[in-house]
């Protein structure tokens, strides 16, 4: 039996996965032009220098300036369709230029897509003639004016106000408490291994992109491998307390590792959560907490190992993953017992 959708996470979902795209090729094209670019030029102007680094930086730029919009327009057209676009796209820029930021274009981008469903259920006694009318001119002007009105006095005010405490207090962390963070974060990742959990610290490390605090997203990409290459590399090393199925598995997430997918876990995780997930949190945590503390930050917010290249600290992230893959490998290889030949059998028959 299915589980009944959550309609306010399927909606947030919906936004991230139309978000992505911008996010990740907008990210990777800033990482390219510091990689293609010569400091010594000008340190100030890094990035910019060279002609082939402005090119990849400007570019980059533009694209990774849609992320809010796009965000908002993906969690309003999730719940209204294709008329609140409009009226959502204008909300996500505004929170952009303003201080509302991620946590506003999030807000606005459910009162937008409600917003827009009530205006349809107001004229929906209009004739049908005036449908076009309706659809192309009457509800997304409206709505936009509505929502103009709503980030103005509401949300910029309220949310701006909120945003920029919660920013301050992020930037204020250093020393102990950062790595703290780092690492609840990324241990997050592996709580659920692609559920709520998972996204909520994946959006809180995009909020954090968008302010400019790039360390936290090298936290939460260092937290995303390890639930594959935990898995993968146990299923290669205790050979006898995996089924052929799960080690067919294993093979799989390690490839699936190379970009960060954390999803690989799952099914090791939902036959035994208390060895695997354990084995798993304790490792992201470890990986969050190493990547801040030596340093790591990323703009890319995916791409797992193929963007090491772009992180601050290559080699200071992989020491952080190795550390974290290292410790859960040797837990969940402790703590598993034996599968019989028995019981690998009736899995096998099962599957």
């Amino acid at each position: 039996m299915n589980k009944k959708k959550n309609p306010i996470l399927e909606s947030i979902i919906s936004g991230v996965n139309y978000m992505l795209p911008c996010v990740v090729a907008g990210g990777i094209m800033l990482g390219i032009s510091f990689l293609v670019d010569d400091i010594s030029i000008n340190p100030a102007n890094y990035g910019t220098n060279l002609p082939l680094a402005a090119f990849f930086n400007q570019n980059g730029n533009v694209l990774f300036s849609l992320m809010l919009p796009v965000f908002c327009a993906g969690v309003a057209f999730y719940i209204a369709g294709k008329s609140a676009i409009p009226a959502a796209l204008m909300a996500g820029a505004l929170t952009r230029d303003g201080d509302s930021s991620f946590l506003g274009a999030l807000l606005l981008g459910f009162a937008v897509g409600y917003l827009v469903l009530a205006l349809r259920k107001a004229f929906e006694k209009l004739p049908e003639t005036f449908s076009i009318l309706r659809d192309l001119l009457l509800v997304p002007l409206i709505s936009a004016v509505l929502t103009a009105i709503l980030t103005q006095f509401l949300v910029e005010p309220v949310i701006g106000k909120l945003n920029i405490l919660m920013n301050s207090g992020l930037q204020s962390m250093s020393g102990s408490s950062q790595v703290f963070l780092g690492a609840v974060l990324a241990l997050m990742q592996s709580a659920d291994m692609g559920g709520p959990i998972n996204k909520t610290a994946y959006l809180f490390a995009t909020a954090a992109l968008a302010n400019g605090e790039y360390s936290l997203m090298s936290a939460v990409l260092a937290g995303a491998l390890i639930p594959p290459y935990v898995t993968g590399i146990s299923t290669l090393i205790f050979r006898n307390k995996f089924t052929k199925i799960e080690k067919g598995q294993g093979i799989t997430n390690l490839i699936m590792g190379l970009a960060g997918i954390s999803e690989g876990g799952i099914p090791f995780l939902l036959k035994d959560p208390l060895r695997v997930g354990s084995a798993c949190m304790i490792g992201s945590a470890i990986a969050g907490g190493g990547s801040i503390l030596f340093g790591c930050s990323v703009m890319a917010p995916f791409g797992g190992l193929f963007i090491l290249p772009l992180n601050a600290n290559p080699s200071g992230f992989l020491i952080s993953v190795g550390l974290g893959v290292a410790t859960g490998v040797a837990i969940l290889g402790l703590t598993k017992r034996e599968v019989n030949a028995a019981e690998s059998e009736i899995v096998q028959q099962e599957a």
